[in-house]
C-alpha cells in the first residue's frame, strides 16, 4: 500500500463512540442560499455583465447559424480577413444567447449568464459540503462568488461554469478513489465543446488527476489504474471532437496560444493588475496566510496543479474563473484530513429544507430578480450609437475600428476592422494595429490607412491615432463624444459634412 504521505482518501465512517452531532438546520439550505447570492449579486450587476461588447458579435452569429441551419466556416465579419478560415467552438452559446435576446431583449442573456453562475454556485456547494463543514465551503464560496464577479460577462464563457464543476470534481473524486471517472461524465464535454473552447481545458486535467491516482495507488493495481484512465482519456477526447467542427474545435486552442505575445495585447489575456484593488488580491493573500498558518499540506501533485492555475490567474484574468470553481477541489480532500473532518459527517442528522419551503424560496428569488430587472435599464453601456449612426449615413464600409467597438459594429452590419477573435487575425497584424492606433509606429499608422482603404476611424477619444487623424489634411472630425470620435477621409463621398 501506498505511505500515508500520498494518501488522499479520507475516512468515511464515523466511529461507534463518537457522540451523536446535533441536527444543522443551515446546511441543507447553503447551496441555495448561495446560488440565490450569486444571482441576484449579478443581477442587481446587470450593466457590468453587458459591458463587454463581444455579445454583440455573438448575438449575430448566432442569428447566422439560426437563419442558415449551418454553423461558419469561413469569416463573414471583417473586410481585412473576409472569408479566410474561421470557426467558432462557441456555436452552442450563440445561438442561446441569440434565442434568449428575441425572446427577451438584453434581459434574456441577462438572466441565462446569471441563472448559469448561480447553478455552478449551488452545484460547488452541494459537492463542497459532502467534504467539508459548513464554515470552510462558506468561506470558499463566498470567495468564489467574489472572484469571478469581476470576470461573469453575458459571453459563452459562463455558460459552461456548471460543467467545469461537475467536470472538476468528478476527476478529482476518481483520483481520490484511485480509478478513472464513470464514463457518464463523457457528455460533459461534448456539451462543453459545442458551447466554448475552454474544453481543452478540461482535458488538460485530466493529466495531473490520472497521474495523482496512479502514484497512490497500490503498485498491484497500478496497471489497472491506467488502463482505466487511459481508456477514459481517449473516449473524452473522442467525446470532444463530437461538434460541427470535429477535431478542428480542439486546433482552435493551439492556434490561440501559438498567438504569443499578441496575446498581451488582449484585455481578458493580459496579468491580474495589482495597483488597483479587485476581489482576488485579498483571497488569494487571505489563502496564503492561512496555509502559512495552519500548516495544511498537499500532496506534490495537487501541489503543481494548485500552483499552475494560480500562475495562469495572475498571467492572464480570464483564468479567475478556473481559479474559483475548480481549485476548491484540489484543496478540499487535504483540508477535511487537516480538519479532522469525516466524509460522511454530513450525514448527520439534518432537517432538510421541504419542496414547499424550496418553491417559496424560488419563488421570492423570481420575484426579487423581476422588481430588479423592472426599474434597471437593461442595456449594455458604452456603445456609440450615435457615431455608428453618422458612419451609416456617410455610406462608409471600410472603418479603422477600436477594438473595443467591433461587436456593435457588426451588430450593426458594418465590416470590421479587427474585432475579438483573435486566432482570426493573428500576431502580426493584431501587433501592428495595436502599435499603429498607439502611434508607436506614426509612419506605418499612416501607410495602413492607404494600404486598407480606410476611409473612416472610430476610436476611443483617448487613443493615441485620433490627435494625428485632426491634423492630416486628407481627414476630418466628423463626430465627437465622451464614448467616441470619428473621422471621415475628404477625399470619400460620405455624403453632407455634418459636425455634431
Amino acid at each position: 500500500m501506498p505511505s500515508s504521505s500520498h494518501s488522499l482518501q479520507v475516512d468515511t465512517e464515523i466511529g461507534p463512540s463518537a457522540e451523536p452531532a446535533p441536527s444543522d438546520h443551515l446546511r441543507p439550505w447553503l447551496p441555495l442560499i448561495f446560488a440565490a447570492t450569486a444571482y441576484l449579486t449579478l443581477i442587481t450587476r446587470s450593466v457590468s455583465l453587458l459591458k463587454d461588447a463581444d455579445i454583440y458579435w455573438h448575438i449575430v452569429v448566432g442569428q447566422w447559424i439560426v437563419d442558415h441551419r449551418a454553423v461558419p466556416h469561413v469569416d463573414l465579419f471583417s473586410f481585412t480577413m473576409r472569408g479566410a478560415p474561421w470557426i467558432t467552438s462557441e456555436w452552442l452559446s450563440e445561438v442561446l444567447y441569440f434565442v434568449t435576446y428575441k425572446l427577451a431583449g438584453w434581459t434574456g442573456p441577462l438572466i441565462l449568464a446569471a441563472l448559469s453562475a448561480s447553478v455552478a454556485f449551488y452545484l460547488l456547494a452541494l459537492l463542497l459540503l459532502k467534504r467539508l463543514p459548513n464554515i470552510p465551503v462558506m468561506i470558499l464560496l463566498t470567495a468564489g462568488i467574489a472572484m469571478t464577479s469581476f470576470h461573469i460577462f453575458t459571453r459563452p464563457h459562463v455558460l459552461v461554469f456548471p460543467l467545469m464543476v461537475l467536470w472538476a470534481n468528478a476527476l478529482v473524486e476518481a483520483s481520490e478513489q484511485r480509478r478513472a471517472p464513470s464514463f457518464a461524465y463523457l457528455p460533459l464535454i461534448t456539451l462543453w465543446a459545442n458551447l466554448h473552447g475552454s474544453f481543452t481545458l478540461g482535458l488538460a486535467l485530466m493529466g495531473p488527476f490520472a497521474l495523482e491516482a496512479l502514484w497512490t495507488a497500490d503498485k498491484s493495481a497500478r496497471a489497472t489504474v491506467a488502463v482505466q484512465w487511459l481508456r477514459f482519456g481517449v473516449l473524452a477526447l473522442g467525446a470532444a471532437c463530437i461538434t460541427p467542427y470535429g477535431p478542428e474545435s480542439i486546433l482552435v486552442t493551439w492556434r490561440v496560444l501559438r498567438l504569443g505575445a499578441a496575446l498581451s495585447r488582449i484585455g481578458e489575456w493580459q496579468p491580474l493588475n495589482f495597483g488597483e484593488m479587485n476581489a482576488v488580491t485579498p483571497c488569494l493573500m487571505a489563502g496564503l496566510a492561512y496555509l502559512l498558518y495552519s500548516g495544511l499540506k498537499l500532496p506534490p501533485i495537487r501541489i503543481a496543479a494548485l500552483v499552475a492555475v494560480v500562475y495562469q490567474t495572475l498571467a492572464h484574468v480570464r483564468y479567475i474563473d478556473v481559479f474559483a470553481l475548480v481549485s476548491p477541489f484540489f484543496i478540499a480532500g487535504p483540508l477535511a484530513q487537516h480538519l479532522s473532518w469525516p466524509a460522511l459527517q454530513h450525514s448527520r442528522k439534518v432537517v432538510p429544507p421541504t419542496r414547499s419551503a424550496i418553491l417559496a424560496a424560488i419563488g421570492a428569488l423570481v420575484m426579487a430578480s423581476g422588481a430588479v430587472i423592472a426599474v434597471m435599464n437593461i442595456t449594455p453601456p458604452l456603445m456609440p450609437r450615435a457615431a455608428v449612426e453618422l458612419l451609416k449615413e456617410r455610406r462608409a464600409d471600410r472603418v479603422l475600428n477600436d477594438y473595443y467597438f467591433s461587436g456593435y459594429l457588426i451588430f450593426q452590419g458594418i465590416p470590421v476592422f479587427i474585432d475579438s477573435r483573435a486566432e482570426l487575425y493573428g500576431p502580426n497584424f493584431i501587433i501592428r494595429y495595436v502599435r499603429a492606433i498607439a502611434l508607436d509606429d506614426v509612419a506605418d499608422f499612416v501607410r495602413l490607412l492607404d494600404e486598407y482603404k480606410i476611409d473612416a476611424t472610430l476610436l476611443f477619444p483617448s487613443t493615441a491615432a485620433v490627435g494625428l487623424l485632426d491634423r492630416l489634411s486628407d481627414w476630418e472630425r466628423a463626430y465627437a463624444s465622451d464614448v467616441a470620435v470619428v473621422h471621415v477621409r475628404r477625399t470619400h463621398d460620405l455624403g453632407a459634412d455634418t459636425m455634431k
